[in-house]
């Protein structure tokens, strides 16, 4: 039986916040922490760089976004911890990776110009960058509910026959959209029309977003994610508890007001979401 979390510390890795922390993407981690701790489980937040060593009893593992100077400058780094990586992962510790944090844990990634990009391998994924830059509002229906964020990227991730986060709703998601019903916003037809080599096209009802396969999650909302949708945040915190025998303690009054306020921000997005 499952017992509420205790006083050992959820121990948080957070890899290359230095290159990898645009779009406040180290948010997350704050968000992590704060729901943690105000259900009185302790976090202990390790901020991985280059030449740093991957720590032992990491229960969750966050990588954030940056432009592609950033994932050259870090790739290497990534590399040099790949193997430990990859193990947390198989061992199902939860990992959230955004934008080109996701990309650089993939498998590869071909730069606009043909450079390839050799990545860590946690997530069977492969990106090309290619195509327009989409820019906007980001509404993705998942199995925890609507998400939404913000969606900027000029690049097209293939997650082969693996589980995605869910439908894309409102922008574009992994690959273009093309024919009737497209554009749900300028940006989106934009991108749909994008005639850059390696470019990849499905039918609009076929738009999702990501890569959600067990303990793996992988995305280019952007927000940072994790302050428009809580629900995802205690869904990563619950899945690191699971593994050391605990549960995840009910949400305490200040969250609950976070939480409403977040489902408030949710539905002025959907209600009315723009792009550029």
């Amino acid at each position: 039986m499952a017992e509420q979390a205790g006083s050992r510390p959820l121990r948080l890795l957070h890899l290359f916040p230095t290159t990898l922390g645009l779009n406040g993407e180290s948010g997350n981690v704050d968000i992590l922490r704060r729901r943690a701790e105000s259900r009185g489980v302790p976090v202990e937040v390790t901020r991985l760089e280059a030449g740093a060593v991957v720590p032992a009893g990491v229960d969750l593992v966050f990588i954030g976004s940056g432009p592609v100077s950033a994932q050259m400058q870090t790739q290497a780094a990534v590399l040099a911890v790949a193997e430990p990586l990859r193990a947390l992962a198989a061992s199902g510790v939860p990992f959230l990776a955004i934008g080109a944090g996701f990309q650089l844990l993939g498998q590869s990634i071909t730069l606009a110009d043909g450079t390839g990009l050799t990545g860590a391998s946690v997530f069977p994924v492969t990106t090309i960058v290619a195509g327009e830059r989409v820019v906007g509002d980001f509404v993705v229906e998942s199995r925890l509910g609507m998400l939404a964020g913000f969606e900027n990227r000029g690049s097209y991730v293939d997650i082969g026959s693996n589980a995605p986060i869910g439908h894309v709703v409102y922008g574009r998601g992994n690959v273009a959209a093309s024919g009737p019903g497209a554009g749900a916003s300028a940006a989106a037809i934009a991108a749909s029309g994008a005639t850059a080599e390696g470019t990849v096209l499905v039918a609009p009802d076929d738009r999702v977003e990501g890569f959600w396969v067990e303990n793996l999650i992988g995305t280019h909302l952007h927000g940072p994610v994790l302050a428009n949708n809580p629900a995802l945040a205690d869904w990563l915190l619950e899945a690191a508890l699971v593994r050391r025998g605990q549960t995840l303690p009910l949400a305490t009054p200040d969250l609950v007001e976070i939480d409403r306020r977040a489902s408030e921000a949710r539905a002025t997005i959907m209600a009315a979401p723009l792009s550029e």
